[in-house]
C-alpha cells in the first residue's frame, strides 16, 4: 500500500488553489498577500469550522480561534507570508503546520496532513498499473517481432498483422485475468475491513471505533455515533490533581470547559462530547480557582 506524502500533499494543495483562485474566493486568492489570506482565514473560521482545522488554528498560531479574536489574528499577518510565497510558487512550505493552514485556506480535502498521509496515493498507484501494463505491451511486441523474423527465414512469409494484433490481445488477456481477479479480492476485503468500522462513539473519557450500523443491545449509549476522526481517537478527559503538569515552556498542555459546578479537563483542543462547547485552554486563575 503506498502512501501519500508531504510533497503530494503540497502539490495537490497547490493544484487546489490554481483553481480556486478563480472561483468564489478570487478576491483573496488571486493575488495573493499576507493581509487578504489573513482576511479570508478569519472568514473561513467564522463558519462552521471542523475540529481538524480548529486544532490545527490552535498549533500554527498558539491560540484557539474565537469569534472576538480577529484583533489578535491581525498581530498574526506575518505568520502567512510563507503561505503567500508558496502560492505565488516563489518558495516551499517546509512547516507541516503552516501547509495545513494552506489547505484551509484553499478548502483542500482531506486535511490535515496527517490525514492526508494515511490515505493510499492513487497516482502511484495507477504509475504502477500503467508500468505493468506497458511492460505486457512491451513483452507481446517482442514476441509479435519473434514470429515475424522466425516466419522470415523460415519460409519468406511474413505472418499477417492482424494474427500478431490477435496474439498480444490474447497474451494481454490471459496475464490481466489474474491481477483483476486480485484487485477484487483486496477491494473486497478491504471494505470488510475498514469501511465496516468507519464511526466513532464516546466512551467516558475517550472515543471508541465502533460498527456504524450496529443494533445497540443492551444499556443504550447517550452519546452519537461519528465520521471515525483518527487526529481524535487520542482525545481524553484528563483527571487532574493539584500536582497535574497544565503547563509546558508556558504553554498550557490541557484545555477545559466548564460542566456544571465544575471543570472537566482534556489533553488537546476542539469541543466537549457530551455537551458541545468550545474547550479553552487552561489558566493559573481557573487553576487556582478550581483545582487548588
Amino acid at each position: 500500500m503506498v502512501k501519500n506524502t508531504l510533497e503530494d500533499y503540497k502539490a495537490a494543495i497547490k493544484l487546489k488553489y490554481e483553481t480556486e483562485k478563480r472561483g468564489s474566493h478570487s478576491s483573496f486568492l488571486l493575488n495573493p498577500s499576507r493581509a487578504k489570506l489573513r482576511k479570508l482565514c478569519a472568514e473561513l473560521f467564522k463558519n462552521e469550522a471542523s475540529a481538524d482545522d480548529l486544532k490545527s488554528f490552535s498549533v500554527f498560531f498558539q491560540f484557539d480561534f474565537l469569534p472576538n479574536c480577529s484583533n489578535k489574528l491581525k498581530d498574526q499577518t506575518d505568520r502567512f507570508r510563507p503561505i503567500e510565497t508558496f502560492f505565488k510558487g516563489e518558495t516551499d512550505l517546509t512547516d507541516i503546520e503552516a501547509v495545513n493552514i494552506a489547505a484551509i485556506l484553499v478548502g483542500f480535502n482531506p486535511r490535515p496532513y496527517l490525514k492526508f498521509s494515511k490515505t493510499e496515493s492513487s497516482k502511484k498507484e495507477f504509475s504502477l498499473i500503467d508500468n505493468y501494463e506497458n511492460s505486457v505491451v512491451h513483452q507481446v511486441t517482442v514476441e509479435g517481432k519473434r514470429a515475424i523474423n522466425d516466419n522470415r527465414e523460415n519460409d519468406g512469409i511474413i505472418q499477417p498483422s492482424f494474427l500478431v494484433k490477435k496474439q498480444m490481445r490474447f497474451l494481454q488477456t490471459q496475464q490481466m485475468i489474474p491481477a483483476m481477479l486480485l484487485i477484487l479480492v483486496l477491494v473486497g476485503f478491504g471494505y470488510w475491513v475498514f469501511l465496516k468500522k468507519t464511526c466513532m462513539q464516546w466512551q467516558k473519557d475517550h472515543y471508541e471505533v465502533v460498527e456504524c450500523e450496529t443494533e445497540e443491545v443492551g444499556i443504550v449509549n447517550v452519546y452519537s455515533k461519528l465520521p471515525i476522526n483518527e487526529n481524535m481517537l487520542g482525545f481524553k478527559k484528563i483527571a487532574v490533581t493539584d500536582t497535574t503538569t497544565f503547563f509546558k515552556h508556558n504553554k498550557p498542555v490541557l484545555w477545559y470547559c466548564k460542566n456544571g459546578d465544575h471543570l472537566d479537563f482534556f489533553n488537546g483542543p476542539g469541543f466537549h462530547p457530551e455537551n458541545d462547547k468550545t474547550l479553552k485552554p487552561i489558566t493559573q486563575y481557573m487553576i487556582d480557582k478550581y483545582v487548588k
